[in-house]
């Protein structure tokens, strides 16, 4: 989509939260408003791995929740509410390569339908978060969905992928979904890239074995990919789905990228099916 931007980077602040009264109790920071020194403002409660962080209006409601790094770098899925308590936008963060990255986004009407487009340019109507916006106004609808979360020793873990927001569809590209090898696997920050080996599955205009399991879907923004593991206990997937491009481009460029992150924790039970 047009609306989409290829790679998006986002600060993370708020603006007017300076001079704020600060409290800390065991595992957690709370700071208040200075305009209002018994509502909290904002709320920090510390975990053995990540932090949880909550901000709220001045009426007490929750503005966002969601997690962050030790190093204050927000990931995974933050909800994002409005004045009177609606959940109205969902943002999914990737830390890569030490930089925090929406990956996701999905917008939500006042009932909790999810809309393919958001009209106004903010709905958080307070001060201190009406900035608080992101650069894209459109729904993602790409998906990577896992058949299941625990398989059989000698099964084999199976998922889909699905572009369903292209984002340079006009230079006709195509899919193909990348996962890091179980005992070579990416980062979680995904920073040793280079150097793992990788696992590449294609669409199904590529992959003809599976066309005649999915008939009915836009065949080059559609792959299946799975994966045997080699010993029982939690694993994590850790891969991204690549939409790309080649040609001949402005500048001598000869091909375009965006990628979609993923994470996935699959059990394998130290049995055979």
């Amino acid at each position: 989509m047009k609306n989409l931007l290829l790679i998006l980077f986002s600060t993370f602040t708020i603006s007017s939260c300076t001079n704020k009264k600060t409290e800390k109790l065991t595992n957690e920071t709370l700071e208040f408003y200075k305009s209002e020194p018994n509502q909290v403002y904002r709320k920090l409660v510390k975990k053995p791995e990540f932090d949880s962080v909550f901000y709220y209006y001045k009426n007490g409601n929750v503005f966002k929740k969601g997690k962050s790094r030790k190093n204050g770098k927000p990931f995974g899925i933050w909800n994002l509410y409005s004045k009177s308590g609606e959940l109205r936008e969902i943002r999914e963060w990737f830390v890569i390569n030490k930089h925090s990255r929406i990956n996701r986004v999905w917008f939500l009407n006042k009932k909790g339908d999810t809309i393919s487009w958001r009209n106004q340019d903010s709905i958080f109507k307070q001060k201190e978060f009406i900035n608080d916006t992101l650069g894209i106004r459109s729904t993602n609808y790409n998906v990577i969905h896992f058949r299941k979360d625990t398989v059989e020793f000698n099964e084999s873990m199976k998922a889909i992928a699905y572009l369903g927001s292209p984002m340079i569809s006009e230079k006709n590209s195509q899919l193909m979904v990348i996962i890091g090898q179980s005992k070579n696997n990416f980062n979680a920050d995904f920073s040793n890239e280079t150097e793992v080996k990788l696992d590449t599955f294609y669409n199904l205009t590529i992959d003809k074995v599976n066309q005649k399991w999915f008939k009915d879907v836009e065949q080059k923004y559609f792959t299946t990919f799975g994966y045997y593991f080699e010993s029982s206990g939690e694993k994590t997937i850790r891969g991204y789905m690549l939409e790309y491009a080649n040609g001949n481009f402005e500048n001598g460029i000869d091909s375009l990228t965006s990628k979609t992150y993923f994470e996935k924790i699959i059990y394998v039970k130290d049995s055979i099916k």
